[in-house]
């Protein structure tokens, strides 16, 4: 990280809801949620539990602080008050969710073409 600029280190743990930790990961305080979400991603783990939950994009995944969703295009520096403390060495943590895949349309339009009639619903993830 560039020491110019008056960005300060955040040092991030991301908490999946199985209770598995990626991370921490360093982070300065200008970085993008959308950066941040790359770096989870980029990182993600290729074994163990979260293996099974593998995002196929950095879009896949929603962060949580403080019960909030965070937005791509706000830095961490505007959710500095919901981090609680920020202190040198405090290791703050972040909710991270995997969407569920969604239903292909390839599966729709089979449906669409066998006269079946349109599926609907909708899934709520509460963790």
């Amino acid at each position: 990280m560039s020491n110019e600029g008056s960005g300060e280190d955040l040092q991030i743990r991301f908490r999946h809801s199985s209770g598995t930790d990626i991370g921490p990961f360093s982070f300065e305080d200008g970085n993008t949620v959308q950066s941040v979400k790359s770096v989870v991603f980029a990182r993600w783990p290729t074994d163990g539990p979260l293996a099974k939950e593998c995002p196929s994009s950095a879009a896949d995944l929603r962060l949580l602080c403080s019960g909030q969703f965070l937005d791509n295009g706000k830095t961490l520096k505007d959710y500095r008050k919901l981090m609680g403390s920020t202190e040198p060495l405090a290791i703050v943590t972040m909710h991270v969710l995997v969407r569920p895949p969604q239903a292909g349309k390839a599966a729709d339009k089979a449906d669409a073409d066998s006269g079946k009639p349109a599926k609907s619903g909708c899934a709520c993830v509460i963790c």
